[in-house]
């Protein structure tokens, strides 16, 4: 059982037997992810007795995932407050200061609006589903969107957008009708039934509006009762209609508002006494209301649900121009009339608690262990606003990095998890300045290369980030992929992007054997575009080249594809198993009527037929009747034409 303010461990069992000397060895996955298999526990036995060993056969990998699941609704949260982020950002860094604070309270209450979007949209699929399971899951995400909203709201009050001279009432006020708006709904009921004041719920909404400083609404419920005419009533309706009401205004009117109410309030008092309300047991209530009558606050107690409720409605009537550092007295009384609560109660009290005594950082990590069981996404954006706001304190923790980044990499990490979600998780990590950049490297090594759109997605990445050594790792695992699959061009295209030599050397030599067998080159759209990249290996190299031979002997530009082909040989480039074919392209140059290679070039091709013949005769490499039969048929043409070379370049010198 976990002591409080302890985070419960869910416990994940294995199906694997035990066996002695065996245990389990883990490595990380992808962010909230580990894979477990079994292993020899060192060390060895000393006795010499043989240890039993996990085998291959029997083996088995586990894949352990927590906190991985994300509804629809907590993926559009995910992914809209993203751009709120990214965007705020960018703007601490371009803003003044004054311009600073002012975006920071905009980019809270976007946080809030998103929140709330999400949390309607929820129940309106609750309330539309039919299955009892899936209803109580909503309504657990319903709940838990509702308590970040009252944190997020109560903090934005007290450390974001603080009012004027320290004046808290207000903010609280509207902070109460939001999270609290039983007493306008209690009221559109009664307002729409037939005989309002005859409503059972008339009274209660009455006490509900008041206690939330909500006077005109009350008004026009007490305008609706038969006796609204009578002197008890109109004294009851002239009090709330003189009631002052602190607007945001500079902190040197608070002095002026504070003696209007000690005038109004005496003036309650002073009708309370004289018994003006005295045939009217719900107007005295109301009156006793007015006047902040401790004894009425411990009848109020349930139509105020919570300590911080009866907190609020008790400054409105008793110390309105309070500020935040004077409640310490009251939130210890407001919390007695409540008891002690327990469970999701007592921790949400706990957070709120910490908040209105300016205790930040005790939010965040009560926040941490309350909240965080589903996502981060809570106090890494609220610590994000409040580190910007200056309000967190921006020390060092003890592993390097201050609080606002190691809630930020949390929340990453949970993201990187989800394989719709990982590209939002990099753009958290880009903000993370002291490790979100080793996290990210370790992450894209784990990162399933699922397709070649995802591949090229991560590479992109990479490349954007100035990572060289990830993103050659990425064509590394994609081009071996396509290697295995036979497909060259694309497993080429890869290999280039890594420029890994070696590969691409057997690539390229993959390449010319399908030549050999086939007699053409596959993925011409590649080799005839290589451009620059050939010169990443001379294997390459070649090829581009012998594809240009093709070409140009091909449009009838002999005399310079004759050229390359000889330069070609003369290389050495090409491996000895395509010298044969190289040869044989000159074939057709050997027989055209004017003589197309001369001497030292003939000279040079019966060298390279020779060291063909004599490599085969060294390696006891015996010749197909075929081969043999075109070595002889080179060789005659090679003579022929060395004839052929030596008569024209004789008859030029004796013409010269």
């Amino acid at each position: 059982m976990a002591t409080a303010g302890e985070r419960e461990v869910e416990e994940f069992l294995l199906p694997v037997p035990r066996r002695e000397h065996v245990g389990l060895h883990c490595v990380w996955g992808m962010g909230k992810q580990l894979h477990l298999f079994e292993t020899q526990v060192p060390p060895a036995c000393s006795s010499g007795k043989q240890i039993p060993q996990a085998t291959q056969r029997d083996q088995a990998i586990f894949d352990v995932q927590w906190n991985a699941e994300m509804h629809d609704i907590a993926r559009k949260l995910v992914n809209e407050t993203h751009n709120i982020f990214v965007m705020l950002q960018g703007q601490v860094k371009s803003m003044t200061e004054s311009m600073l604070f002012t975006q920071l309270k905009k980019a809270s209450k976007q946080y809030r609006a998103v929140l709330k979007a999400c949390s309607m949209e929820l129940m309106q699929i609750s309330d539309d589903c039919r299955n009892e399971i899936h209803k109580l899951k909503y309504e657990e995400h319903i709940q838990e969107f509702e308590m970040v909203q009252l944190i997020w709201s109560l903090c934005e009050i007290i450390f974001i957008d603080v009012a004027p001279g320290g004046l808290i009432l207000t903010p609280l006020l509207d902070w109460l009708q939001w999270h609290f708006p039983e007493g306008k709904q209690l009221a559109m009921e009664v307002t729409q039934a037939e005989v309002p004041s005859s409503h059972p719920s008339y009274w209660e909404a009455v006490y509900r509006l008041l206690l939330q400083a909500n006077t005109e609404s009350v008004r026009k419920l007490l305008s609706l009762h038969p006796y609204s005419h009578s002197d008890p009533f109109v004294s009851v309706d002239e009090l709330l209609q003189k009631m002052p009401h602190w607007t945001h205004q500079h902190a040197q009117f608070a002095a002026e508002y504070e003696m209007k109410w000690r005038h109004w309030r005496e003036e309650c008092v002073r009708r309370y006494e004289a018994g003006e309300f005295a045939a009217y047991e719900h107007l005295e209530t109301i009156v006793q209301i007015l006047c902040g009558d401790e004894a009425v606050f411990r009848e109020m107690k349930n139509r105020c649900e919570t300590w911080y409720h009866m907190l609020v409605s008790k400054l409105l009537f008793q110390n309105p121009t309070a500020r935040l550092n004077d409640l310490g007295s009251d939130i210890k009384t407001c919390q007695s009339m409540f008891g002690q609560p327990t469970g999701q109660v007592r921790e949400l009290d706990n957070i709120l608690q910490a908040a209105m005594e300016f205790d930040i950082h005790q939010v965040i990590k009560d926040s941490c262990s309350f909240l965080s069981n589903r996502s981060w996404w809570f106090v890494s954006h609220l610590a994000d606003v409040l580190h910007h706001c200056g309000q967190l304190d921006p020390q060092k923790l003890p592993f390097g990095s201050n609080l606002r980044e190691y809630l930020l990499l949390e929340y990453a990490t949970g993201l990187m998890s989800h394989e719709s979600l990982w590209q939002v998780g990099v753009d958290y990590l880009d903000f993370c300045p002291v490790f979100g950049r080793s996290y990210l490297a370790s992450y894209i090594e784990h990162i399933p290369l699922d397709t070649e759109r995802k591949a090229h997605k991560v590479l992109h990445m990479c490349q954007e980030r100035d990572m060289g050594a990830q993103a050659q790792s990425i064509c590394k695992v994609m081009g071996m992929k396509c290697l295995q699959q036979q497909r060259l061009g694309s497993a080429l295209s890869w290999f280039l992007k890594s420029k890994d030599a070696t590969v691409i050397k057997q690539i390229t030599e993959k390449f010319l054997n399908e030549y050999c067998e086939q007699g053409k080159f596959s993925h011409l759209d590649l080799i005839d575009h290589l451009g620059p990249s050939m010169l990443v290996a001379n294997s390459l190299t070649f090829l581009a080249k012998y594809r240009e031979f093709h070409t140009l002997y091909d449009s009838g530009d002999v005399h310079t594809a004759t050229s390359l082909l000889l330069s070609l040989i003369s290389s050495r480039l090409a491996p000895k198993s395509f010298w044969m074919t190289m040869l044989l392209d000159a074939l057709p140059l050997l027989n055209l009527e004017k003589v197309a290679l001369g001497v030292q070039q003939t000279y040079e091709m019966m060298h390279c037929l020779d060291e063909l013949q004599r490599d085969g005769e060294s390696n006891q490499k015996n010749f197909t009747d075929t081969a043999l039969d075109k070595l002889k048929m080179l060789r005659m043409a090679l003579t022929k034409n060395l004839s052929r070379a030596i008569i024209e370049e004789g008859s030029i010198k004796v013409n010269s």
